[in-house]
């Protein structure tokens, strides 16, 4: 038996998503039904709809979501019917080899997500729909793995509850959890949009002394300095790096986090991190692009590199205390939602993001 609702579904790279009927499977082992409120659009959206995904169209987009669950599959232990959720495009299952060492953020479902099609449901013709990065959630109401949900009881919106599974998870872990960036310490934030903000707002609550703000935008670089950044930069007064150094007496920055998707931002970030201090990368490039650093600097500055994957994955943990955070106005989405969209807009929304006319864009069913 199955549940039918409607779906925005990729029928084919490069075109419009089309809003239709599916029918959604019951959940398996493992797997839950979650009646969708809400879904963030982000740039990973807009890459894996230009193609790079291992989905099989048809698909349904979007990895970033709240909503209720309502049935759950033999097995699950940790959600229930009628818990609110955020779905996640990260995994946290606590049982692989990477969960039980301490480091979710490798947790082998994350690949099994993303590189194994998983069947979610059928359209009218009958052929199968998957979901991207095993976690579609641009849908009335979907299928999910247990492992992609996190459990909240904050009194917050679903609109906000939306950025819970993407921006907030992997901005705020981002300094918390892979930086674990110290009261006092100066940091640079490369790239001041959907998840730039949210890495922001959390170096202010980590007692960052000085937050610089690295972006091109003039209307981004205002927001930066709405949610806590004390400086920015921009490439109109020259370089970004001289202009970051000379802000921190010549040496660089403790802390550097890249959040602008680009090879050039990662390098400009390890660039104006100084000699001993942390470059934290969460840029989702294309698989071909490559980065190149100075093998003499790498190999003697004594800089660490660390990669965030969703802000280091602990999503069970992490979403419930971020949720309290919005809920008590420690952090805000105030100057990160920038509209809200209904199920038949999403093409505008994916628009919107496309084009940058929102930081993010929120598609309500």
């Amino acid at each position: 038996m199955t549940i039918r609702g409607r779906a925005a579904l990729c029928v084919a790279h490069g075109e419009p998503l089309t809003v239709e009927n599916i029918d959604t499977r019951r959940p398996g082992p493992g797997e839950v039904i979650v009646d969708m409120d809400a879904a963030a659009v982000c740039i990973t959206d807009i890459m894996s709809l230009g193609g790079m995904t291992f989905a099989p169209p048809p698909y349904i987009p979007g990895h970033s979501g709240s909503g209720v669950v309502s049935a759950v599959g033999p097995g699950v232990r940790h959600v229930n019917v009628g818990d609110r959720v955020a779905a996640t495009g990260t995994a946290e299952c606590g049982l692989c080899y990477a969960c039980l060492r301490g480091t979710p953020s490798a947790c082998e479902d994350i690949g099994a997500g993303m590189f194994t099609p998983f069947h979610v449901a059928t359209r009218s013709d009958g052929n199968a729909v998957t979901a991207d990065l095993g976690c579609g959630v641009f849908a009335e109401r979907m299928l999910l793995r247990e492992s992609v949900l996190a459990v909240y009881d904050a009194d917050i919106t679903p609109v906000q509850a939306a950025t819970l599974g993407c921006g907030i998870v992997s901005g705020l872990g981002a300094v918390f959890n892979v930086a674990r960036v110290v009261p006092g310490a100066t940091v640079a934030v490369v790239g001041c949009g959907h998840l730039g903000l949210w890495i922001i707002q959390a170096a202010t609550l980590a007692g960052a002394e000085r937050i610089i703000a690295v972006e091109p935008d003039e209307h981004r670089r205002s927001l930066a300095t709405a949610v806590g950044a004390t400086h920015v930069v921009g490439p109109g007064a020259g370089d970004p790096v001289a202009q970051v150094k000379d802000l921190t007496g010549g040496r660089g920055v403790d802390y550097a986090l890249e959040a602008g998707g680009t090879v050039e931002g990662t390098v400009q970030a390890y660039e104006m991190t100084r000699g001993a201090g942390v470059l934290v990368t969460t840029s989702m490039a294309r698989p071909e692009d490559r980065v190149t650093f100075g093998a003499l600097d790498i190999g003697v500055s004594a800089k660490e590199i660390r990669s965030s994957q969703s802000g280091g994955g602990r999503i069970k943990r992490d979403v419930p205390r971020y949720a309290r955070l919005l809920e008590r106005g420690v952090i805000s989405t105030e100057h990160i939602i920038t509209q809200v969209f209904k199920l038949d807009e999403v093409n505008a929304a994916i628009e919107a993001a496309e084009q940058r006319k929102v930081i993010t864009g929120v598609v309500t069913f």
